[in-house]
């Protein structure tokens, strides 16, 4: 049985897949706080569901965020 890893990017393929607080932090590179701090403020999009107290974004809505982030820059 050879059976090869998939590279950590790989789960990131499926747009649908939920990810949570601190994977979100991870990918954002920011703290807890300043991620309350933007969907406060409404630069960034509240959770898709809060299940338990805990927060879960869609993986499409923060490509969907990055990607307009990034054409606002280049204006």
């Amino acid at each position: 049985m050879n059976e090869k890893k998939l590279p950590d990017l790989a789960m990131y393929i499926d747009d649908a897949r939920m990810i949570k607080k601190p994977e979100l932090q991870k990918l954002l590179n920011i703290s807890r706080s300043t991620l309350g701090r933007w969907i406060k403020a409404g630069h960034f999009p509240p959770p898709a569901h809060v299940i338990n107290g805990r927060s879960m974004w869609h993986f499409q809505d923060y490509k969907n965020w990055l990607a307009n982030k990034h054409s606002k820059a280049g204006k």
